[in-house]
This record gives C-alpha cells, sequence and structure tokens, in this order.
C-alpha cells in the first residue's frame, strides 16, 4: 500500500509543484517587465534624436550655401535692406521661411529660417573711423524649427540654431574690427 499522506509526491520522485511555477513565472515576469518596456522608450529617444539630426542637417546644408557665396553678395543683402545702403541703420535681415515637403518625415514637420546681420555690431555706427572694417564680418544664423505630431496628445515644437560668423576674404579672417589709431600712422 502507497501512503502519500506524510509526502505530496510518491516516495523516490521529486518534482515542482504548480505553486512554485506560479511564483516562478511571476518573478521572471517581474524581472523582464522593465527590460521590455526599455524598448518602447529607446525606440521613442531614437526617433526623437533622427528629427534633431534631420533639423542639424537641414542648418548646416544652409550656412554651407551662405559660406560659398562671395563675401560681398552677402554684405550687399544686407546693405540693401537698411534705409541707407551706406550709413544704415543696418539690422539683421530675416530671410524668407523655407518650408519643403521633401525634408518632412511621417509625423515632423520642418520649417528653414536664415537671418544675416553685420558682426559683433549688427548696426555699425559710421561716425567711427574704421566704420568700413566693422562691416568685414557677417554672421550668419540658420534656425529650424520643426513639429513633432504625437496622436492623443499635443504637439512638440521644437527648434535647433546653427550660427557662424564669415569674415571678408580680402582682408584675411577680418578678426579685427578695430586697429588703434597708432597703428594706422606711418
Amino acid at each position: 500500500m502507497n501512503n502519500y499522506s506524510e509526502n505530496a509526491s510518491p516516495p523516490g520522485k521529486k518534482g515542482v509543484t504548480l505553486v512554485e511555477i506560479l511564483v516562478a513565472l511571476s518573478v521572471a515576469s517581474l524581472v523582464m517587465l522593465p527590460i521590455i518596456l526599455l524598448f518602447g522608450i529607446t525606440e521613442k529617444v531614437t526617433y526623437k534624436s533622427i528629427n534633431e539630426v534631420v533639423a542639424c542637417n537641414l542648418a548646416l546644408q544652409k550656412v554651407e550655401e551662405f559660406k560659398s557665396r562671395p563675401f560681398g553678395e552677402l554684405r550687399q543683402i544686407i546693405e540693401i535692406a537698411a534705409e541707407d545702403p551706406r550709413e544704415g541703420p543696418f539690422k539683421e535681415v530675416v530671410l524668407p521661411l523655407e518650408l519643403n515637403g521633401v525634408w518632412n518625415t511621417p509625423g515632423v514637420e520642418y520649417a528653414r529660417e536664415t537671418r544675416l546681420s553685420f558682426y559683433p555690431n549688427i548696426d555699425p555706427d559710421p561716425t567711427v573711423p574704421d566704420y568700413e572694417l566693422q562691416k568685414r564680418r557677417v554672421r550668419i544664423r540658420v534656425i529650424v524649427r520643426f513639429i513633432e505630431k504625437v496622436m492623443g496628445k499635443k504637439d512638440n515644437e521644437k527648434s535647433f540654431e546653427l550660427a557662424t560668423i564669415l569674415g571678408d576674404e580680402t582682408l584675411g579672417a577680418g578678426l579685427n574690427a578695430s586697429f588703434p589709431a597708432m597703428l594706422n600712422k606711418p
């Protein structure tokens, strides 16, 4: 006669009870849950960083386009926009906003704006002796604005700005906007 009242399993046979299996599954699911959720978060972060890389590339593309133009052309754009092209007042020139459907990706729309100004003084003072030297550097700013559309949530508006300074190639780097009066004397 077999007496199973003392042990839950028959003598000589070892096994796993249903309770042990359920406990093991619950512990395994608790360990796996954060890992599974991490994949979803990683996908969202990657998606958002791709949008910022596209914005950076759009800005860099426009900066390089303007850097490849002759300095005189950039200076002329700023001077023509002023009330008096010779003496100003000069201001930061905002070029037309660019929209291009090719840039857009599903759920993201991009717009690019370019701004030109003299640097470091947007409006150089015509009464100072080095007035023309103050107009030998141009600041190129490109602002890329993009909207991330998320279903069921408010649109997320972001912007990326890239700026550079371009000096007149006829004066080397054009970094010296002002010269002391003693250096100009023979």
